[in-house]
């Protein structure tokens, strides 16, 4: 494609001023790429192809030194350092014609062109692709600091007597655009070793000229700002483009790793980015992108959690001390080796490795507080949870906190009838939309997969899930050499009461869940799950025998419930069912023990999962409970 007039421009600029554009490489421009570059005859591998000086940088610096519009200057304790950067490239475009940027500013998009970022998803249309979605949060609260930035600005350019008008929000919204879509950061230019910042201003008889400002005292959240790099900023974004940038005194170069043939697009990276940072910075998305993932915000832990997490972990919390959601909010990336469709890769738990760490600390914390137990602080979490026994029983529980988390977010994009995208906004959204529906999904079904992964036979060892069913042939495999029987005069005493010793049976007159309860308190009471390592760390306190319901400080209905089993264990008693010394006859059995054995056992260790039906055919939801140890 033929060089046009206002590259041609650019490009006499750019040289003018010591830049440098590998003589291969052309400016091409289309519909669907823009101004991009394109190699017009073959590149070899290992070449520079851009150079530019820290001369023809646009940043909120140049606006702190321009002696023209020292409204920057005089007013920047006003300005937040991202805003100055807005309005400085708004003031360049109005005054276009006298800019030094002029030749940078007519190669731009203009304001009235079509944008793609959701900043610009005016359109009610257009704004439900991205409803219930990370992004339109993102969005609204950017859009809200913008409007504030906006207003407080237009308020100090004319309180310094500058004519406001052409400084529109569309045209603010065009800066923002310019900044996020082309930016760089600011380590491009920061020196070395130095308190003096190097920027450049255009003097009196219109030469550049260099100024050092002395940045010694400024926060270090100020340090960290954006700039633009006129035709650095050309190249589009690849995730396969392997490029080197180098960041030397006084300038700013990019090589591209491989061979670029001629007449191909001759990529950036813009680094590891997923689709929402994506959409909401530049206004495309790539479909399958490998660094694609999800948020998750997780609810604020009870407050006397709160304030143990407090002292080591600050920066969950705001200045003010209060939860922060936004601090807590994390990336989960997708895992690629398993698809909702066949999720059964060799190792499970693998899915636990790619989690994030801070997310895996605060719900192992959240979980030991709900089970009252003291809470300590764990330096390594990651290997507290993989590699530590007593630990790993936490993992199925994770899994579930996080499958629970993610299950609205799902619903609400798969519940959404959109139809096919109409415009440029909604084909980006829709890609962004796919991909958060696919993480999605893997992340549930890895974690799912772990969490089936444990519903293993009672023969085998390690931890597991089992059913009420199960959870009896454990209890018979493992029981106390010298009293063998005590899971049959469990089931026999259930059977004498009941009418039938079929676990299927239970279920169809609805006693499952309770004589679950039952059992578990009765393989405590035996010893087996002291012996076995079954036994939670929760009830690994002194036992409660003999303790009172009001000592326990337990729900009235949990006790109501518990006590409604002891009719049961009475009756059991009173068939004779074991002979005299029998479980069933044993002298520790107490509504509060029940409540606080069995009934907490299966409160935090107990879930629906689908496991194989009875009848051999199919699958079915039933209540499981968790075993840790041989």
């Amino acid at each position: 494609m033929p060089t046009n007039g206002v590259v041609a421009e650019l490009l006499e600029w750019d040289r003018q001023y010591g830049a440098y554009l590998h003589p291969s490489i052309e400016i091409a421009r289309n519909d669907e790429a823009g101004y991009h570059w394109r190699a017009t005859e073959h590149i070899p591998a290992d070449t520079t192809i851009s150079v530019a000086p820290h001369s023809l940088t646009l940043s909120y610096l140049n606006a702190l030194v321009d002696d023209k519009f020292t409204v920057f200057k005089a007013q920047r304790h006003h300005f937040k350092i991202e805003s100055i950067g807005f309005f400085y490239l708004m003031v360049q475009y109005v005054n276009r014609s006298t800019s030094f940027w002029k030749p940078y500013l007519d190669a731009l998009p203009s304001p009235d062109s079509e944008f793609s970022t959701p900043l610009w998803f005016d359109d009610a249309d257009d704004l439900a692709w991205i409803e219930g979605t990370d992004v339109l949060h993102t969005m609204l609260g950017r859009r809200e600091i913008y409007e504030e930035y906006y207003t407080s600005g237009i308020r100090v350019l004319s309180s310094s007597g500058i004519d406001t008008a052409p400084y529109t929000w569309d045209l603010f919204r065009w800066a923002i655009t310019m900044f996020t879509s082309r930016t760089f950061s600011s380590r491009a230019i920061a020196p070395q070793d130095s308190k003096y910042w190097t920027t450049y201003k255009t003097n009196a008889q219109g030469q550049r000229q260099t100024v050092l400002l002395d940045m010694s005292r400024t926060p270090a959240e100020d340090l960290d700002f954006s700039i633009l790099f006129p035709v650095q900023d050309f190249g589009n974004h690849s995730n396969n483009a392997r490029v080197d940038w180098a960041f030397d005194p006084g300038r700013f170069s990019i090589k591209v790793n491989d061979p670029v043939e001629a007449e191909q697009e001759v990529f950036n990276n813009y680094g590891p980015k997923p689709n929402d940072e994506l959409l909401m910075g530049y206004g495309f998305c790539i479909p399958d992108n490998p660094f694609d993932g999800v948020l998750l915000t997780l609810k604020p832990p009870p407050l006397d959690l709160q304030g143990e997490l407090h002292p080591i972990h600050p920066g969950y919390f705001s200045s003010t001390g209060e939860w922060s959601s936004e601090r807590t909010t994390v990336r989960l990336r997708h895992p690629r080796m398993f698809t909702p469709e066949t999720a059964s890769p060799s190792a499970p738990a693998s899915i636990f490795h790619i989690l994030p760490e801070p997310l895996l600390e605060l719900l192992l914390y959240i979980l030991r507080h709900e089970r009252g137990i003291p809470f300590d602080w764990i330096p390594f979490p990651m290997m507290h949870l993989l590699n530590d026994d007593g630990a790993r029983r936490y993992l199925p529980h994770i899994a579930r906190m996080i499958v629970q988390s993610l299950m609205p977010k799902l619903q609400k994009l798969q519940n959404a009838d959109l139809g096919e995208p109409k415009n440029q906004k909604q084909q980006q959204a829709a890609i962004y939309r796919s991909g958060q529906v696919t993480a999605i999904e893997a992340n549930i079904a890895a974690l799912r997969t772990f969490t089936r992964s444990l519903l293993v036979g009672p023969e085998q060892q390690g931890p597991r899930f089992v059913t009420l069913e199960g959870l009896l042939q454990t209890w018979h495999l493992h029981s106390n050499q010298t009293d063998p029987g005590s899971a049959n005069v469990f089931i026999s005493g259930i059977e004498a009461v009941v009418g039938s010793r079929e676990v299927s049976q239970w279920r169809q007159a609805g006693w499952e869940d309770d004589i679950l309860v039952l059992a578990l308190s009765a393989i405590y009471l035996d010893g087996v799950a002291q012996r076995q390592g079954w036994t939670p760390e929760y009830l690994l306190d002194p036992t409660p025998w003999g303790l009172k319901a009001a000592e326990l400080d337990m729900e009235p209905e949990v006790v109501a419930r518990a006590e409604g089993l002891m009719e049961m264990i009475r009756s059991c008693a009173q068939a004779g069912v074991g002979g005299e010394g029998s479980l069933w006859r044993d002298g520790r059995w107490r509504a509060e023990v029940i409540a606080k054995v069995g009934g907490r056992w299966v409160e935090f260790d107990g879930l629906m999962m689908m496991v194989p039906g009875s009848d051999g055919e199919g699958e079915e939801a039933r209540l499981v409970v968790y075993l840790h140890g041989t």
